[in-house]
């Protein structure tokens, strides 16, 4: 009878298992949310759902609106609010639980320290106002008595509720930094102070822009920082941390009578541990962090100045305007379409204009060298070597950036409509380009790789032609038939659809066979339906890095890079599966 007891023990075990699955993984979550939606307060209040809230203490009051995406206080003061503390204390209030009812009908209130509360909180969520007493702190001084509004009975709650309750009007206000000052070790203090949102003005010891990138990298790497030991010996000898002429930096957050200030100070390096002595203003605690976040401090107006030396909106400009040794060049939005205008009409490169116009907008300034333009003759920008002229749409006059070499050989002046700086000496290159670097030096004009349905090369009297079945079926026809490998024919249709020249040796009257034209070593021919000719390249002599090449019908004589071309295939083997 063994094997019954065995059934039945299986059975039983599997009972089990169901009854486990069900209870714990099916029904366990439901379970949990449940208990906790059991003892929840407000039970039908989400904490995204409330849009006005009132706290009462005594004679003083703090109310906060929600104003579009964020929180605003509208007493005692009308000021913009600081989330986090908000955002706490909005998830507190709806998330409350009782822990347990005290007494359901209390005689004297205020014997639970109801009547008057220590603090009351009124609020409006879905068009509803809710109101919540909280009293005296129980005798274990963990919980809190409490009492909602309508309701005679006392219950507790958490303190947490009440702790952030008893904030200060000052605390919900907004905290954003607002400004920042360093000073190296006595001296003159460096002072920023935020202009708008997300804009930096430095204020002291002159008043020029900031540099944006560069608060940001210092906030973020004060973000990040983390001390990595605390000193426990007591200073010996003057000074050993190197304290008591720090660099400092203060971070200054809020405003008005709500200004307070962040500082830290910076000391002594410690090279064998990469480490920096540091300190908090007003607190006594000495301990250590990283020694690059020494580094990453800037110290000087410099430093934290805006060095950005030209600026424009891309997207407004119809005009632009080059002069440099290679020339002039005039370009012009016509239609949605860049095209060179002088000194020819030419299609532009879009790529090397973007470029261009790139450069310019991202060079910065090295060091500010005058802080007007009063005495450009001085720096040799009277008659610059590069000027880069722009026209933006709905301007009243153009935008100039100009540039010369400076003394140092690495190193340019330059100006636009503010101080003249130095930058560096490459920006006379990148910037210095004739008309040939901005033309479009497209071989053929674009076609879609798809039309095409024929390939054929010729390389003296061997000829190669291919046709398409299909669109990764390439069929070699001649001089060998069978199955062509799809990604070698592709590599030569996407070669000429890319293929752009390097040089333009000769615009006409130019001999052939110089150039290996006569006849030339190769031709390549793509075709599309009925036959129409797409593209066909001659293909001349190779020299050094170069190979000479011409668009048969067509005049000029263009050399392009050797290695743009790959390798062509030659013989059916090339491309036979």
């Amino acid at each position: 009878m063994r094997w019954k007891t065995t059934a039945v023990l299986a059975l039983l075990l599997a009972g089990l298992g169901t009854f486990f699955y069900v209870y714990e993984v099916r029904q366990g979550p439901a379970r949990e949310k449940a208990a906790a939606e059991k003892d929840r307060v407000f039970k039908d209040v989400e904490s995204k759902e409330i849009e006005e809230l009132t706290i009462t203490r005594g004679a003083e009051t703090i109310r906060l609106k929600k104003a579009g995406d964020h929180w605003a206080l509208a007493a005692p003061v009308e000021a913009r609010a600081e989330a986090r503390p908000v955002d706490d204390l909005l998830l507190s209030l709806a998330t409350v639980r009782m822990e347990r009812e005290i007494d359901p009908n209390p005689a004297k209130p205020a014997e639970f320290g109801l009547e008057p509360p220590a603090a009351e909180i009124a609020f409006r969520a879905k068009g509803q106002e809710r109101r919540l007493r909280l009293g005296a702190k129980s005798p274990t001084g963990i919980w809190v008595y409490a009492q909602e509004a309508g309701k005679p009975a006392v219950f507790l709650v958490s303190d947490a509720l009440l702790r952030d309750a008893q904030k200060p009007a000052a605390d919900f206000r907004d905290r954003t930094l607002k400004g920042i000052e360093v000073q190296v070790r006595g001296g003159p203090t460096v002072a920023l102070q935020l202009k708008g949102t997300d804009e930096w003005q430095v204020t002291a010891p002159a008043a020029v822009p900031g540099d944006r990138e560069q608060v940001s990298a210092l906030l973020e790497k004060l973000r990040s920082a983390k001390i990595k030991e605390f000193v426990a010996e007591p200073p010996r000898g003057p000074d050993p941390y190197g304290l008591e002429r720090p660099l400092k930096l203060a971070l200054w957050l809020g405003e008005g009578k709500d200004r307070v200030a962040k500082t830290l100070r910076l000391g002594k390096v410690l090279p064998d541990k990469k480490a920096v002595y540091a300190q908090r203003e007003g607190d006594p605690t000495i301990f250590t962090v990283e020694e690059e976040l020494l580094k990453t401090v800037p110290t000087t107006v410099t430093a934290f100045r805006d060095k950005v030396v030209f600026t424009y909106d891309r997207g407004k400009l119809e005009r632009v305007e080059l002069e440099s040794p290679k020339g002039k060049v005039a370009l012009a939005l016509q239609a949605g379409a860049w095209r060179i205008t002088a000194p020819a009409s030419l299609k532009v490169d879009e790529g090397a204009m973007n470029d261009l116009l790139w450069k310019a907008r991202d060079l910065r300034a090295r060091e500010f060298v005058a802080e007007d333009q009063k005495g450009l003759a001085r720096f040799g920008l009277d008659r610059p070597q590069v000027r880069l002229t722009v026209w933006e749409q709905g301007a009243k006059e153009p935008k100039a950036l100009l540039l010369t070499p400076a003394k140092e050989k690495d190193l340019a002046y330059a100006t636009a409509a503010g101080p003249v700086v130095l930058v560096d000496a490459k920006a006379l290159a990148d910037l210095g380009r004739s008309a040939q670097d901005l033309q479009d030096k497209s071989l053929f004009a674009p076609f879609d790789t798809r039309d095409v349905t024929g390939v054929r090369i010729q390389q003296g009297s061997e000829t190669l032609e291919l046709t398409r079945r299909g669109e990764d079926d390439w069929q070699l026809v001649k001089p060998k038939t069978g199955k062509a490998r799809a990604s070698r024919v592709s590599d030569v249709v996407w070669t000429l659809r890319n293929l752009k020249w390097r040089d333009l040796v000769a615009e006409q009257g130019w001999a052939p066979a110089q150039y290996g034209l006569e006849p030339p070593a190769t031709t390549i021919t793509l075709t599309g339906k009925e036959g129409k000719t797409l593209a066909t390249l001659a293909v001349g002599r190779r020299e050094k890095d170069v190979t000479y090449v011409r668009v048969p019908g067509e005049p000029p004589l263009y050399a392009i890079e050797a290695k743009s071309l790959g390798q062509i295939p030659s013989s059916p083997e090339d491309l036979l599966l």
